[in-house]
């Protein structure tokens, strides 16, 4: 988790706590004899604020969750419990280089906000390391794919956000239904402009894919948010992957790197998860997914307010090139 001399990524729903909390909170949770030596905000993020808390004995990131009158989009209301909850998870199911859970705590006697300790993993995001080689580069989108493969092996009960029962669902197609309707609704809230298409519109079409969506019969663990910036590296190396709050029970396609930006999904990636070829179900899921991560970001600038309000408009064309790919593949299957 990379600390810079640079200003850490700004958005309303970030927590920001004075150093005498951060002590407070640390020894409440750490121990009373701990003694914090210094307090650094990390650099990123787009959500969460997260500090890096070094005591005599350690090293520990800190992580605090959104105040209660920030508004936040409908999938967001359990970011922080959902990944102190699949950090330790997949900590125990995995062998995955990851941060491991320290300490959770919602009791808001401290602070009025949730929050919890991981501890702290060496290293640079992958989208900072602008000099690493194109062979090491391919090799830890390679690990990701192996990674990714190794979440996705861990079963869910049902299709929906971990923590939050309402989008609990049966079916697949129930489910990314949901997501869709739910980002729709966040943006009529805030007045956000939906690139392209009607709400309406769009609703139906994915709506018209329940079937292909349905061709995912078993939900597992999808971690949504496998970006560069949540690639960590050392001396040219994979040094773990950290956040852990977008992970949903979903079909494995959901797995961010599947519908990640560019015309297809990394072969590196692919080859490391264990999965070239798609059928053509599995290639319908794969563009509605894309559509989904595509209008998230649309509808995110509306809630995070970042300073700079132009952060994603590179982001309007692409959702409305994504629609009109999808549109493409619906009339191409019903010609034949």
């Amino acid at each position: 988790m990379k600390c810079d001399k640079n200003i850490p990524m700004d958005a309303v729903t970030k927590t920001s706590l004075s150093d005498e909390m951060i002590r407070q909170i640390t020894c409440a949770t750490i121990g009373a004899s701990t003694v914090v030596q210094s307090i650094k905000r990390l650099s990123g993020g787009f959500c969460s604020a997260v500090y890096l808390v070094e005591t005599q004995q350690d090293k520990f990131v800190l992580k605090v969750g959104t105040n209660t009158n920030v508004k936040v989009m409908r999938h967001e209301i359990q970011y922080i419990a959902t990944e102190a909850k699949m950090l330790k998870e997949i900590g125990e199911k995995t062998d995955i280089l990851m941060p491991k859970l320290i300490a959770y705590d919602d009791s808001k006697t401290i602070v009025d906000v949730p929050y919890f300790f991981m501890s702290y993993l060496d290293g640079t995001p992958l989208n900072n390391c602008g000099k690493l080689s194109e062979t090491r580069r391919n090799e830890i989108y390679n690990q990701i794919g192996r990674i990714t493969r190794a979440i996705c092996n861990i079963p869910a009960e049902c299709f929906g956000i971990p923590l939050i029962p309402e989008s609990y669902c049966s079916k697949n197609s129930e489910f990314v239904n949901l997501l869709f309707d739910w980002l729709l609704l966040d943006a009529e809230e805030e007045r956000i402009s939906i690139p392209y298409l009607h709400p309406d519109d769009l609703r139906r079409l994915i709506q018209n894919c329940a079937a292909e969506l349905d061709s995912a019969e078993k939900p597992v663990l999808a971690h949504t948010d496998t970006w560069a910036g949540n690639i960590m590296v050392r001396n040219g190396q994979f040094a773990g992957l950290v956040d852990y709050a977008a992970i949903y029970y979903g079909d494995p396609l959901l797995s961010h790197d599947f519908h990640d930006f560019g015309a297809s999904p990394n072969p590196w990636f692919l080859r490391g998860y264990g999965k070239e070829m798609f059928d053509a179900d599995e290639q319908v899921r794969i563009q509605v997914y894309r559509i989904w991560q595509r209008l998230g970001m649309v509808v995110e600038r509306g809630y995070r307010k970042y300073k700079d309000s132009h952060l994603y408009d590179w982001v309007l064309p692409e959702t409305e090139k994504e629609i009109r790919m999808l549109e493409e593949m619906r009339k191409r299957s019903h010609s034949l």
